[in-house]
């Protein structure tokens, strides 16, 4: 099997406060995603960029019937993306902008998400 991949923007606004509250549910995306690992796909990362500024992001990866709760990730303007393989059984992402500090206000910056299957 090939390779693969899809990518997007994150929803502009804020999804989460500087300590992972959730402001809105509005402005997240959700990634439904072939289990890594299972069937025919081998490893699955999850990759984000930004530009303009350094970013922060709320990431809560749904794996084996658990949600991981909010985790954060710093995203550099001027860095390589950033990138994670995800754990296999994972089902379900989701993603949101996350405030850096309670006075944060950029929160239409340019971030997006890449997601790649890798085949067996």
């Amino acid at each position: 099997m090939a390779n693969s991949f899809q990518t997007e923007e994150i929803p502009h606004g804020f999804a989460f406060t500087e300590t992972g509250a959730l402001i809105h549910y509005k402005h997240t995306i959700i990634l439904t995603v072939p289990p890594p690992n299972a069937g025919p796909w081998g490893d699955t990362w999850l990759s984000f960029g930004c530009a303009w500024a350094d970013t922060k992001l709320g990431v809560s990866i749904y794996t084996n019937g658990t949600w991981s709760g909010v985790q954060t990730r710093n995203v550099p303007d001027g860095g390589n993306r950033l990138a994670e393989k995800l754990p296999p059984g994972t089902q379900k992402v989701v993603i949101g902008r996350m405030k850096k500090d309670a006075a944060d206000w950029a929160d239409n910056l340019p971030i997006s998400w890449l997601l790649e299957y890798l085949g067996t």
